[in-house]
């Protein structure tokens, strides 16, 4: 028995090293991290794209040592760990500008827990977070990441780690495309309420019997709103246009 189990650990290994990429690639995405899917739906996913890609990448002969095993498995999954990262920063950058957003309508404080970064985040940031995983699922990048983690082989090869160079140049351009993000989701409600903040001031000082207090956070909230109301389209469209960035990238990244 033992024989068998040694005669099969050629095969048994390249596979387990693929399953360890896919699932450190699953700990970044929320498509696939999400804590609403059962942990042995997402373990039995890992385990069914491990066998689809498993005879389509290019294997190599790994020393069968308990330590070059180990190091091979921490290989596979920072490269994972790297593919979903940039995944999961323009999940951030849209949430971020929206925290902006929620602070200067007042909402800050009214904020209910998210399952899925686990921390505290406001309703207006919730909205961001779904329509971007709808922009996300509709242009298919669940399947430009699985694209991504295929051809992830030709440039780092199993069991290696990725190149010192390519690891900032990837992490640098996914924070970049973070607060890209973040901005351009913030800045129409930033001018909005600066402009009404300018106006809250000309009225008090034309007509100091005005209580700024009582009248100040309604006009934040009505501001906020109408920016809400007319803005979804056009967070929709960044959201369409960071993925695909996201993805004309990761092309040139992995070659």
């Amino acid at each position: 028995m033992s024989d068998a189990i040694f005669q099969l650990l050629p095969l048994i290994v390249p596979f387990l090293l693929v399953l360890f990429r896919i699932m450190g690639l699953f700990v970044f995405v929320p498509v696939f991290s999400n804590a609403a899917i059962p942990a042995n739906i997402r373990v039995l996913l890992a385990v069914a794209l491990s066998c689809c890609l498993w005879h389509s990448v290019p294997s190599r002969t790994i020393p069968l040592t308990l330590i070059d095993l180990t190091v091979a498995v921490a290989c596979e999954m920072g490269v994972g760990l790297l593919l979903g990262l940039a995944t999961l920063l323009v999940f951030t950058g849209a949430q971020l500008g929206t925290h902006m957003i929620s602070q200067q309508m007042g909402l800050a404080m009214a904020a209910v827990y998210d399952p899925m970064f686990e921390q505290q985040s406001t309703v207006i940031e919730q909205l961001a977070f779904w329509l971007n995983l709808v922009v996300f699922l509709t242009i298919g990048g669940h399947r430009e990441l699985i694209h991504a983690l295929m051809y992830s082989y030709h440039t780092v090869p199993m069991g290696q780690s990725p190149p010192p160079e390519l690891m900032l140049q990837y992490t640098l351009a996914s924070l970049q495309m973070t607060y890209h993000v973040a901005v351009q989701v913030a800045a129409p409600g930033l001018v909005a309420f600066f402009i009404s903040t300018l106006v809250m001031g000309f009225v008090a000082k034309t007509m100091p019997q005005i209580n700024l207090m009582t009248i100040g956070l309604p006009a934040n909230l009505m501001v906020g709103f109408i920016m809400l109301m007319t803005g979804l389209a056009a967070w929709a469209t960044v959201a369409h246009r960071s993925w695909t960035d996201m993805f004309v990238s990761l092309r040139q990244v992995l070659g």
